[in-house]
């Protein structure tokens, strides 16, 4: 059983790092989304920076979770894929109560994270709209409208 606490301790300092790793995507998030709507491509080139940075970190605790997840279920004689959070919690009793109130907070940051990333990306595609929309209209007043039947087009900005 002392096993089991030592795990589990270290289960919930991961969680706590995978909190603070998700309120960082959720911060990158809502910097990029202040960027797409300024329109500004600078500010929105740093903002899918600094988000593609904390998402390539998501490797490295995903890893460290399976090996916590699986030195669990060694210790209780069961499959690894069998084991979540909130299972965990079951199993632990009184001594899962902090895990408990982690899961939900990571549960109500996670959740933050997918309303924010689906905001971006109703404002990408929507500024890539208002952009197609504007070179149908610039080519078919210029009279290139074969172009556009034809799938693509390079456009001289300058010329």
């Amino acid at each position: 059983m002392n096993q089991v606490m030592t795990l589990l301790r270290q289960l919930e300092a991961h969680v706590q790092e995978e909190i603070g790793a998700q309120s960082r995507v959720l911060a990158a998030l809502e910097a990029q989304g202040e960027a797409l709507r300024s329109h500004e491509s600078a500010r929105i080139v740093a903002a899918t920076s600094t988000l593609d940075a904390e998402i390539m970190a998501q490797a490295r605790r995903t890893e460290r979770r399976n090996e916590l997840l699986s030195a669990l279920a060694v210790a209780w004689g069961l499959p690894a894929a069998t084991l979540t959070l909130g299972s965990i919690v079951q199993r632990v009793g009184d001594e899962g109560r902090r895990l408990a109130r982690q899961r939900e907070e990571l549960a109500a940051t996670v959740g933050n994270v997918t309303r924010q990333s689906r905001r971006n990306g109703l404002v990408a595609r929507l500024h890539q709209r208002v952009t197609s929309e504007v070179l149908q209209a610039v080519l078919v007043e210029s009279g290139n409208s074969a172009v556009l039947a034809e799938g693509g087009v390079l456009v001289d900005a300058e010329g």
